[in-house]
């Protein structure tokens, strides 16, 4: 019965699973279950993963028959853990954490009940692991800050969602929806998680974030993105923004006994009035009637003002 629970998605990760595994067993606490969930890797994944499962009674190794994409692979780590973890914190397969990351994480949990999410300063690293300018930011603590507030900045900041592989309480992602099969929506999970509880980020912890060039977040091609998050989307139109937007809206109604709707419905809406906003539902729209047209408005837009 570990305390905490990590879930490792994985697909084709020969190149770094076993760095982000060794990370994990290096730990300077220990009780923990590391689940990795192999969405039918065709290179040498899954004989990596077997031999750390064999050599070390806490690693276990999940094969699914065909690649179902990002989504329900980050699901599935959470429905194998442990009934009885406290805990659980995703680690992606090319990242990797410093030796303190559980201990001082949990320090702050077992601090705290009020905290639903703990999680290290992010360092990012390049493909050899020399660190390399960090792209995006940090979401800051958040504390002395209602439910519907926490809800709003989450929803506002413009990060990369470095969080997402931050400790959470188990019994808090009881209620969210967890991960939905649209490309970025672990910006709402991360949002009902804010709405939920506190987040205490700590400086002494470190996340090693990987930058290399079959990222998901270096996807240009929409649709590409789409079928990642959810292998059988097939090569329908990617709807990210509205998708977004309308699970915000779900949440912002499904915890009233947190905060009042009327309080986080606002703060979607707020968010959804913005100009940037009201661009990207209708770029998308664009895109459903013709990807040609939304890449010449999309290279319109970024194209250099002359001098």
């Amino acid at each position: 019965m570990p305390r905490i629970t990590l879930a490792m998605p994985v697909f084709n990760g020969e190149n770094y699973i076993a760095q982000a595994i060794e990370s994990i067993l290096n730990q300077d606490f220990a009780d923990f279950e590391l689940v990795i969930t192999d969405n039918a890797s065709t290179d040498g994944t899954e004989a990596i993963a077997r031999r750390y499962a064999e050599a070390d009674p806490r690693v276990r190794y999940h094969r699914h028959p065909k690649n179902l994409g990002a989504a329900p692979n980050y699901n599935s780590g959470y429905e194998l853990s442990s009934p009885d973890s406290e805990f659980l914190k995703w680690c992606a397969h090319d990242d990797y954490i410093s030796p303190n990351y559980l201990s001082e994480c949990l320090r702050i949990l077992d601090a705290d009940p009020d905290v639903s999410l703990a999680f290290g300063i992010t360092q990012c690293v390049d493909e050899n692991s020399d660190e390399i300018t960090t792209v995006g930011h940090d979401i800051p603590s958040l504390d002395g800050l209602s439910g519907a507030e926490r809800f709003g900045k989450v929803i506002r900041f413009s990060g990369t969602c470095f969080e997402i592989f931050g400790v959470y309480r188990k019994d808090v992602l009881r209620r969210t929806t967890l991960h939905r099969l649209y490309y970025g929506s672990d910006r709402a999970l991360l949002a009902e998680v804010a709405l939920l509880g506190k987040y205490a980020r700590c400086e002494n912890a470190v996340f090693y974030n990987r930058e290399h060039r079959s990222r998901s977040i270096n996807i240009d091609d929409k649709r590409a993105r789409r079928q990642w998050q959810f292998a059988e989307g097939g090569n329908k139109a990617s709807f990210e923004h509205w998708g977004l937007i309308a699970h915000l809206f779900e949440i912002a109604r499904r915890h009233p006994e947190v905060a009042p709707t009327a309080q986080t419905t606002w703060q979607v809406a707020s968010f959804a009035a913005k100009p940037m906003q009201l661009s990207r539902y209708a770029l998308e729209l664009v895109g459903a009637v013709s990807p040609s047209a939304q890449r010449w408005i999309r290279r319109q837009a970024f194209r250099p003002l002359k001098a």
